[in-house]
């Protein structure tokens, strides 16, 4: 404990840090995003798409 004690003398009543509390909501978040964008892309692979023959030419 007595290592930690000149970290907390740089810190003031007008320093916040986020803490263990804000690492674990930014890690939870970042997993619903990995997980939500795996789910996304295996639904778009599902999607068939079937082009038709008789698209115009843009010419």
């Amino acid at each position: 404990m007595t290592d930690l004690t000149p970290l907390a003398r740089e810190l003031d009543e007008f320093t916040v840090t986020p803490g263990a509390l804000g690492f674990l909501v930014f890690a939870v978040l970042g997993l619903a995003v990995w997980m939500l964008l795996r789910s996304m892309t295996k639904q778009l692979n599902r999607i068939d798409i079937k082009e038709s023959q008789d698209t115009p030419s843009s010419s």
